[in-house]
């Protein structure tokens, strides 16, 4: 029988005004990575489910610091692109345990939440991908659940207006880049972060 990990409770809480233009950056600075959030769709409709963003928010806090389930994150139409911006291929992990993608909210009325979960406790070996020189994977994002195993982290918005969405992904890189903490068999571990992608969230009809 599989042992079981609990997820740590909490609520990240409430963000402030949108954050405004972010350049994509990475850590070590010289990978030859860059992460972009795309999709052609940037508008989406609020579901509160019937309660007033008020109430919906409250909903949301209260699921979390007492240990329930909170709604599914709003579902979206999205794309996450690794590109490689060197001019020699690249091994970049995309799945498994030590790859982890987390999608930050921002704006007046975006929640970021990590709820109460539990995982299985065995570890999921990390799996590569090459990307050519110029090149791009890309990764889909269907909904706001992001985090350890793609749903430790789960984000709102919960009320209409403008929104900007962060994404950061922590993965292995082969060759390991200059600064990189050591990974797995000969990859370096890096962490990359998107520039700000905007969205606009409008009310039920």
């Amino acid at each position: 029988m599989r042992n079981i990990v609990m997820a740590t409770v909490a609520l990240v809480g409430l963000s402030g005004p949108a954050i405004g233009q972010q350049k994509p950056k990475a850590d070590p600075e010289g990978t030859p990575l860059e992460l972009t959030i795309t999709g052609k769709n940037t508008r989406f409709t609020l579901d509160t489910g019937g309660r007033s963003p008020a109430e919906f928010q409250k909903h949301i806090e209260n699921a979390v610091a007492e240990g329930g389930r909170p709604p599914a994150p709003p579902t979206v139409d999205l794309t996450i692109a690794i590109k490689n911006t060197s001019d020699q291929p690249i091994q970049v992990w995309v799945k498994g345990d030590p790859v982890v993608l987390e999608v930050e909210l921002k704006g007046k009325g975006a929640i970021n939440a990590a709820p109460l979960l539990a995982f299985t406790q065995e570890f999921r070996s990390p799996e590569a991908v090459t990307i050519e020189a110029g090149k791009t994977h890309t990764l889909p994002l269907k909904s706001l659940t992001s985090g350890f195993r793609g749903m430790s982290k789960f984000a709102y918005w919960t009320q209409a207006g403008e929104y900007e969405l962060v994404a950061t992904l922590k993965t292995g890189v082969a060759p390991a880049p200059k600064g990189a903490r050591e990974g797995m068999d000969g990859f370096g571990i890096v962490t990359l972060t998107s520039a700000a992608f905007k969205v606009t969230v409008e009310e039920k009809k």
